[in-house]
């Protein structure tokens, strides 16, 4: 695990593996962490069957969690082709990501309905960070 890595260093890995918009989204903190309010440890990005089967011959670490959803790691990357908890339309999600400096985030809504769904005591934290910012934007 890399010390200290900043958000923009994470964000530039991802823009050099060059994933085809409309194929991926990045979600977990990411989408806060774009925004500056939150240091990401790494990057979770959704991405369609076929751009997981690619990434997976290409000899990713395959890696299994508790609830069974197996991503692809490399780097303080990670490839998920489902999303956990809840039952997610990754395609959707995707198709309705936002584009924030070349890079597709999905979109602060659905982060924040994700997190209540998982609960734990750093989602709270980010929920409330998120709903702070959307209505500051307002």
């Amino acid at each position: 695990m890399a010390d200290n890595i900043s958000n923009q260093d994470l964000f530039q890995r991802v823009k050099e593996l060059k994933l085809p918009i409309g194929k991926y989204a990045l979600f977990g903190s990411a989408p806060l962490g774009i925004r500056g309010l939150k240091d990401c440890h790494d990057i979770d990005i959704i991405v369609t069957e076929d751009l997981w089967d690619e990434y997976k011959r290409k000899k990713w670490e395959i890696r299994m969690m508790p609830h069974s959803s197996q991503y692809l790691w490399n780097d303080e990357i990670e490839l998920w082709k489902d999303w956990k908890p809840g039952r997610w339309d990754i395609q959707k999600l995707i198709e309705e990501a936002e584009i924030i400096d070349g890079l597709p985030f999905v979109k602060l809504e659905y982060v924040v309905d994700w997190k209540r769904q998982n609960g734990r005591e750093k989602d709270v934290k980010d929920i409330e960070t998120i709903e702070k910012f959307l209505r500051i934007r307002e």
